[in-house]
């Protein structure tokens, strides 16, 4: 079966993959080890696209920060429509690139407001195709940030590829190492089994962040073991 993600960006066939079945084992695996924990991600649709943006390139707890201060400064879309650069630079310049984002970050306020004075409300009525259109045409937000607005806020069912999950992947063996990030998505999400995304993404943004690391896995704690060609050829050191 087709899913969500693989519609939207396009593809018209399922794809024929033993890997659509392993992933399901590897999201059981992965809910078992780490629940389905919430990862500060709001159900507000309009603040998860600016938390997103927020978060590219930036270290966990500078995009939180910058994040709430930018919404304590700015508690509409309307304030942020019509903020000063300035203000909205000093709101976010401890999370890096203030001068670009603070311009990305307004312009992407305007946009939204030809949704209408509620934005919010009306990407939650639209059908999910036509909110993704309105949110991936937004500056600064691409298909991974539009797929995290739509599986967090909107509930839908679509799996948003970041560097966890990428890593992993290609650890797993599902995934050629060496992809442009836009390459990496339109790989990995058409093989998530249907109704299986939030799980599977969720699962794996945790195990990537306290399991499977960039630098010096612990695969010897990893549930993963059994499914993982990085594992196979590089088996834990006996003591």
């Amino acid at each position: 079966m087709l899913n969500l993600s693989a519609r939207l960006m396009g593809r018209t066939k399922p794809v024929r993959s033993v890997w659509v079945e392993r992933f399901a084992l590897v999201a059981d695996r992965l809910v078992a080890e780490h629940g389905l924990p919430r990862l500060g991600n709001y159900r507000d649709p309009v603040r998860e696209i600016f938390y997103i943006m927020l978060s590219a390139k930036t270290a966990d707890a500078q995009y939180r920060t910058t994040e709430r201060l930018l919404n304590r400064r700015f508690p509409t879309v309307a304030d942020l429509a019509n903020g000063q650069l300035a203000d909205i630079r000093r709101c976010i310049l401890s999370g890096g690139l203030a001068a670009k984002r603070s311009r990305t970050l307004r312009a992407a306020a305007r946009q939204l407001l030809r949704l209408g004075p509620r934005p919010s409300a009306v990407l939650k009525r639209l059908p999910v195709e036509d909110a993704f259109t309105a949110i991936v045409a937004l500056p600064g937000v691409g298909i991974k940030s539009a797929f995290c607005v739509l599986m967090y806020s909107l509930r839908a069912d679509v799996f948003p590829v970041d560097v966890n999950c990428q890593r992993i992947a290609v650890r797993l063996g599902a995934l050629a190492p060496g992809l442009s990030h836009q390459k990496a998505q339109a790989a990995l999400a058409p093989l998530v089994p249907v109704g299986r995304s939030r799980e599977l993404h969720v699962g794996m943004v945790v195990h990537g962040r306290t399991i499977c690391t960039p630098l010096r896995p612990k695969c010897d704690r990893c549930s993963l073991r059994p499914l993982c060609a990085y594992a196979k050829k590089h088996p834990p050191k006996e003591s």
